[in-house]
């Protein structure tokens, strides 16, 4: 696997299959004895993608086990309709709706690709689809049971449909974990070992930077499970993470090392229990507060007076002239009209309902110890912030390109615009961030004229509006060198996508904070710091 896997693993797995249906449709009409080079070729594209697919769901290893036969045997026409319809399938996503998708060609009708969104013409039957990665220490021939077992658990009446990945390794689960975004659970079994059954380089070098574990017996050790939960919650905080183990479960569940364990199983525990915790967890991150409620408001029947003309819209599907807005727009939007005069939804100003429960989940998704919603977008949040932190005759340090509503911010709170320049790119016509030199020196120009307690804020763009992202975490341990009380508002309005990217995470804000914060409560770091500090004076 190339470090390029790691980043585009997605597209290049789509990508993969196109190429395969291409040589599928191309073995259809060529000649017998011209076959073998395309055979070859699928056959080592199959082999390539082997690793990745094993971390999927699907198409699952029955249809694969299917797809090497009909190579084998030749069956070129078979072979090139299960390609094309694994391709569609993942391309289309249907298989997260179509249970035909999943069946064997013998056991299902052919039919035409659905195309259409998965909401037209399906109403409220859909279940979400999701996956759950297993580690298990079984035998691999054990690991059809295990899946099986899973599938028949399923109930019509469970919210949610997911499909068991099983892999048998430290390795394979944290490929598993980066690769597989569709996995919203994991469940891990103690007992199993360390190495990936793939050659996996690049992954082991980034692991073996994060986890001290060595070669040998010490690569078996049963710490394995709650060292994989501490990875996996560094890596996708958001899953849900399952445990089960033979230990003494009373004093692992109230150890440190269970933190990111969400329940701990005795290793004799039902399936079913199992089952029904991983949809519960679904559940708690699927709940939408705020809509939630305003689907209840919309049911109720209540009277608003605020907006007569549209009366929740009588008016409009009375009318004989506009009756077509109505029908375009449904009737859900104007059932959902509202007011501060009606009540009901909670409140921006001072929310203690839905309102507050929507913040408080948008804070943990976010990495935040709080979150405020505002109704005017990112600019406004941002006169929020210099208004709240700062006071007249504030230096901020900013960044001369940074958007307009931080220059709207400074003038609202009065305080006093240090600009720095961004450093050119001219080999690509644009601008990149701000480097940490200037900042610095701004910073030491300002202790040396005695002005560096009015320093208070320091405003940069991560990232920036071409893509340059900057280096967050060396930034602000430089400058908190120089002025520890420092505060930082790093403007990531065209970055919100990689809190939720295991590698761009820590490039963030808040990923690089909670990095800093991690590091400062070691008490080896400090041990460090205080050597250095003694040393240097």
């Amino acid at each position: 696997m190339e470090p390029s896997d790691f980043f585009s693993a997605a597209e290049g797995r789509l990508d993969r299959w196109r190429t395969l249906h291409r040589i599928a449709k191309t073995l259809v009409g060529i000649a017998e004895r011209d076959a073998e080079a395309l055979r070859q070729e699928a056959q080592k594209l199959l082999a390539d993608m082997g690793p990745i697919e094993d971390f999927c769901g699907y198409p699952g290893p029955r249809l694969m086990a299917q797809l090497h036969e009909r190579l084998q045997t030749g069956d070129w026409t078979g072979f090139a309709r299960l390609v094309q319809r694994i391709s569609n399938g993942l391309v289309t996503n249907s298989y997260r709706d179509n249970t035909e998708a999943w069946k064997a060609e013998e056991e299902t009708e052919v039919r035409s690709t659905d195309i259409l969104p998965p909401s037209i013409g399906r109403g409220q039957n859909r279940k979400p689809y999701f996956e759950v990665l297993m580690v298990s220490p079984g035998e691999r021939s054990m690991w059809p049971e295990i899946r099986d077992v899973f599938r028949r658990l399923r109930r019509v009446e469970d919210p949610f449909v997911y499909e068991p990945v099983i892999v048998g390794s430290f390795e394979d689960a944290v490929l598993a974990t980066v690769f597989n975004y569709n996995l919203q659970a994991v469940v891990i079994s103690d007992g199993f070992g360390f190495h990936s059954q793939y050659n996996v380089p690049t992954l082991r070098e980034i692991l073996l930077k994060q986890v001290q574990i060595g070669e040998g017996p010490r690569a078996a050790t049963r710490d394995l499970g709650t060292r994989l939960a501490q990875m996996i919650r560094r890596w996708r905080p958001e899953m849900d993470v399952y445990l089960t183990t033979d230990r003494d479960v009373g004093a692992l569940a109230g150890s440190d090392d269970a933190a990111p364990i969400r329940r701990v199983f005795y290793g004799a525990e039902e399936p079913m229990e199992i089952h029904l915790a991983i949809l519960d967890g679904i559940k708690d991150r699927y709940e939408t507060p705020y809509f939630d409620n305003l689907k209840n408001y919309a049911s109720r029947p209540i009277g608003t007076f605020h907006a007569l003309p549209i009366a929740r819209g009588k008016s409009i599907f009375k009318s004989n002239w506009i009756r077509d807005m109505g029908e375009f727009y449904g009737v859900n939007l104007f059932l959902a009209e509202s007011s501060a005069t009606t009540g009901g939804l909670d409140s921006l100003l001072e929310p203690t309902g839905n309102i507050k429960v929507a913040q408080d989940k948008a804070a943990r998704a976010l990495g935040g110890d709080r979150s405020f919603f505002v109704t005017n977008g990112t600019s406004t949040s941002n006169k929020i912030v210099h208004q709240a932190l700062l006071a007249p005759g504030d230096i901020v340090l900013i960044d001369r390109d940074c958007h307009k509503s931080h220059h709207y911010g400074l003038v609202l709170a009065g305080a006093q615009p240090l600009y720095i320049d961004a450093f050119p790119l001219p080999q690509y016509s644009m601008y990149g961030s701000l480097a940490i030199k200037p900042i610095k020196k701004a910073l030491l120009q300002l202790k040396a004229e005695g002005k560096l307690d009015r320093a208070k804020l320091v405003v940069l763009t991560n990232c920036t509006f071409d893509g340059h992202v900057a280096n967050v975490k060396k930034t602000m341990l430089e400058c908190l060198a120089i002025k520890p009380d420092l505060c930082f508002l790093w403007d990531e309005a065209w970055f919100g996508f990689a809190r939720f990217s295991p590698f761009l995470r820590r490039r963030t804000a808040m990923g690089a904070a909670s990095a800093i914060r991690e590091m400062m409560r070691d008490p080896e770091y400090r041990k460090r710091y205080e050597k250095f500090k003694s040393e240097m004076g």
